[in-house]
């Protein structure tokens, strides 16, 4: 055999053996997978998996992922209308009675006796009755001669003056297309106001109970709570401190409001809440036989605004 065919068959052999072997590396599992360089020169790598953010509030959810819903908050609530309706509580102490009622479904004016306390009306429920309402509560404070103790606007009509010195008069409740309370540095006299009574002192504001209440005289009190949106409550408590009442009232003892703001209105022996049978819990009255006639009324009649 010549060297020449021993050297072809040996080149033959080393060459198969090298692309047997090269067949098995790109083969083997364990091969590493080269990614082609970018641009810059660097190795592309995959972005990392989307990882679920850690809060309550995503913006995704899971197919079939069980859920439990929230309860209501109070801003959720107030999309509801409330059903008008009696309430009887007792918080820290003070006994309370509560008119609630939806401004939506009702509508809150004032009537004031132009020729004073003792004239026309000398009850809430004469004074509903007459102006077709469901319900009444006496109104704002007044002078020893029978003046409002502050503006009243009854259906456009002023009557009074203006008060921006006594805390009797601090606030006030505005009807324009809804009704409001506000400190009587926010309202202004160009509104479009069809019933209005300044009153006080505010007994809640934000949610809180104002500081610096009177804390030494309980009597019956007469007072306004509201949500800050559209519900609210006509209220009346059998004794307490202005102080008391307010703590009261801030700790938040309906399940059905929310007292953002609640304001005081004359009490003693002004105090006269009353409310027709036509409403849930109706047929009451607060009055008592030492009750004295008032200057004015808040009306509680149905209809939308």
């Amino acid at each position: 055999m010549s060297q020449d065919y021993i050297r072809r068959d040996l080149w033959t052999q080393g060459a198969l053996c090298l692309s047997f072997t090269l067949v098995l590396m790109g083969c083997s599992p364990t091969a590493s997978r080269q990614e082609p360089p970018t641009a810059s020169g660097f190795t592309a790598r995959p972005l990392p998996a989307r990882v679920p953010p850690q809060n309550s509030s995503r913006d995704w959810e899971p197919i079939n992922e069980q859920r439990e819903n929230p309860p209501l908050s109070s801003s959720t609530r107030s999309i509801v209308t409330l059903a008008a309706g009696v309430k009887r509580v007792n918080s820290r102490g003070v006994a309370l009675t509560f008119l609630l009622f939806d401004d939506r479904e009702y509508k809150i004016a004032v009537a004031d006796k132009e020729r004073g306390p003792a004239t026309e009306w000398l009850t809430a429920q004469a004074a509903a009755i007459s102006h077709g309402a469901v319900a009444s509560i006496n109104g704002g404070f007044f002078t020893p001669e029978g003046e409002p103790l502050g503006l009243v606007i009854e259906n456009g009509k002023r009557i009074g003056s203006w008060n921006s010195q006594s805390s009797l008069a601090s606030g006030l409740l505005s009807v324009e297309k809804f009704p409001r309370l506000l400190r009587r540095q926010y309202w202004r006299s160009f509104s479009p106001t069809r019933h209005l009574l300044q009153t006080g002192p505010f007994l809640v504001e934000n949610n809180v109970g104002v500081r610096d209440l009177n804390d030494r005289e309980a009597r019956p009190r007469s007072f306004i709570a509201w949500n800050g949106r559209h519900r609210w409550a006509f209220g009346f408590a059998e004794g307490a401190t202005l102080a008391g009442l307010g703590s009261a009232l801030a700790a938040q003892p309906l399940s059905e409001i929310n007292i953002t703001t609640a304001i005081n209105l004359d009490g003693g022996r002004s105090s006269d809440l009353w409310v027709s049978p036509e409403i849930p819990g109706g047929g009451l009255s607060t009055r008592k036989i030492w009750n004295s006639p008032v200057r004015n009324y808040l009306l509680l009649v149905p209809g939308r605004p």
